[in-house]
């Protein structure tokens, strides 16, 4: 019951509190245009990837406190709510495009760099945290698999792990192209996170001891993918009429920021449908 209580407090405080000041933190720069930009695709770079460390760190705190109190999934999920605030709070493809056009892309590809790298560091910060939790009596899942869900807080990799990584990746970005119809920040952010939840089912499914960090680690390579895919598949001089015409690439909808906010809000899912999966198929 306590445990329940704090867990549900971390999310509130997430929502309402951590969240709204890193979204704030994210349009002290703003683009050319006065609209809003990006963490890199703006007036003020070094500002705007200053807003994102910041904002990455209150995730990774936050996080890391719910991980510490009740587990990995609740860290994660909480983290996700923070840096959904960040994405809700920053520019969409078409935005992007409209102010810098086809240069949008390069930029955004950058930034998939720089998003990948606070995503792995949230993560790490959250499964470290997760190492230290004490279950409370109760805590169990019965209806999961104790072996799938033992290996969830760890750091270790193997060669497996890297193999389910690149698969969940491709799964992931199946997914995100269908997913993603327009770039309205709700939808692509949405969209992220249902790829993040097959993300998370497919690592679990190909390798049953890879930790939740690869789920993100997937979703990270997927960050800097998808502005790349603009980059090779948008002509240079199609790029603004194929973004009103909304016939982009799905994948190239998202941009990293939203990447980063859905793999945290929907790996926790991934994982918890992965852990039933297997449960079942032990009986």
């Amino acid at each position: 019951m306590v445990n329940a209580a704090i867990r549900w407090i971390l999310y509130v405080v997430s929502l309402v509190l951590v969240g709204p000041i890193a979204g704030v933190a994210m349009q002290l720069s703003s683009a050319a245009d006065g609209s809003a930009g990006t963490a890199v695709a703006n007036t003020s770079p070094v500002l705007g990837v200053l807003a994102l460390i910041v904002g990455s760190v209150l995730a990774a705190v936050v996080g890391g406190l719910a991980a510490w109190q009740c587990g990995i999934r609740p860290g994660l999920s909480c983290a996700g709510v923070v840096l959904c605030w960040m994405a809700g709070m920053s520019a969409g493809t078409t935005s992007i495009i409209t102010v810098d056009g086809q240069a949008a892309w390069g930029t955004l590809v950058v930034e998939g760099v720089l998003v990948a790298a606070c995503l792995v560091a949230i993560g790490v910060v959250i499964a470290l945290a997760a190492q230290k939790h004490t279950p409370a009596p109760g805590e169990h899942i019965v209806a999961q698999s104790t072996e799938a869900m033992s290996t969830e807080e760890s750091l270790t990799f193997s060669a497996r792990s890297g193999a389910a990584i690149a698969i969940a990746a491709a799964a992931g970005g199946a997914a995100a192209w269908v997913l993603a119809i327009t770039d309205l920040r709700g939808q692509v952010i949405a969209a992220a996170g249902v790829a993040a939840i097959a993300i998370a089912v497919v690592v679990k499914l190909v390798d049953l001891k890879a930790p939740a960090l690869a789920a993100l680690g997937a979703a990270g390579v997927l960050a800097i993918a998808s502005p790349a895919l603009g980059l090779i598949r948008v002509p240079s001089n199609e790029a603004l009429s194929a973004a009103y015409a909304q016939t982009l690439p799905g994948l190239a909808l998202i941009t990293p920021l939203d990447w980063a906010a859905g793999a945290l809000l929907g790996t926790p899912f991934g994982l918890a449908w992965a852990a039933s999966i297997v449960k079942r198929a032990e009986h």
